[in-house]
């Protein structure tokens, strides 16, 4: 691995344990998220609870950069792409497009210690997975190019895709490993139940688990987390698990100690 790609990974895992915890607050890409309604005012309470990293897209970056300066900051992701459906908040979904919205080198003048993006599976259109792919491809050149590194989250959030699908480690196998052939250097994953051990050990890059949808307590959250760890798994990237509940310092906290073990 290239110079710069350590160096940036290095300012996301901790040095002691090689292991992260990333806090996602990239979803007001598409719209206004419960939780997020004062995204300045909720990042201070993420900056509080000393995560090791965030993930922001490019437009909050600009916005709030003066929030992420000085030693001891957490470390900064930029989303650089998203799925696009509907046209219009709340009404109903107009197709099923795939764009990238943020070259890496504007996301490298941003700052950045690593871009993510997301690989669908289990769409309908096999065209519309090939636009996918190819923009992975591409997004891992320029990743290689400019020495950021590549954080990719495979997700079956496609119409094939279902409930068994999302717990199976067969597919998650599957999908990490192309992950890993497309040049991702980090994977970002649902956890499953049965065979995520497996999975990890086999998997050329390091895995951190997300959060998915908010859980109904925050023991919910700690019990996947120690289980994934226990895997092997070197971290998490929570998003509404952490954003959406009162106290996100307090979350961040208790996470740490089960991420970090202190």
């Amino acid at each position: 691995m290239q110079a710069g790609k350590q160096i940036r990974l290095g300012r996301l895992f901790d040095a002691n344990t090689g292991r992260t915890l990333i806090v996602a607050i990239d979803h007001g890409l598409g719209g206004v998220p419960d939780g997020l309604e004062d995204l300045r005012g909720r990042l201070g309470s993420i900056i509080d609870g000393e995560p090791d990293g965030l993930i922001l897209s490019a437009g909050a970056t600009r916005h709030m950069s003066d929030m992420l300066l000085g030693r001891g900051r957490p470390g900064l992701v930029v989303t650089v792409d998203r799925r696009v459906g509907s046209t219009l908040q709340g009404t109903p979904s107009r197709g099923d497009e795939y764009i990238l919205t943020v070259p890496v080198e504007d996301a490298a003048r941003l700052g950045a210690d690593g871009v993510k993006m997301v690989m669908i599976y289990g769409r309908d259109s096999a065209k519309t997975h090939a636009d996918n792919v190819r923009a992975v491809a591409q997004v891992a050149s320029e990743c290689e190019r400019h020495g950021v590194p590549l954080i990719l989250e495979p997700v079956l959030w496609g119409e094939h895709a279902t409930d068994e699908h999302r717990s199976d480690p067969e597919i998650l196998a599957h999908m990490c490993r192309m992950g890993v052939e497309a040049g991702a250097d980090v994977l970002k994953v649902h956890h499953v139940d049965n065979g995520f051990g497996e999975v990890v050990h086999e998997t050329a890059v390091p895995i951190v688990i997300l959060g998915g949808a908010k859980t109904e307590t925050d023991d919910e959250s700690l019990d996947m987390v120690g289980s994934a760890i226990d895997d092997g798994a070197r971290g998490i990237a929570f998003g509404r698990n952490v954003f959406q509940r009162e106290d996100p310092a307090a979350v961040i906290r208790g996470l740490r100690k089960v991420v970090h073990g202190a």
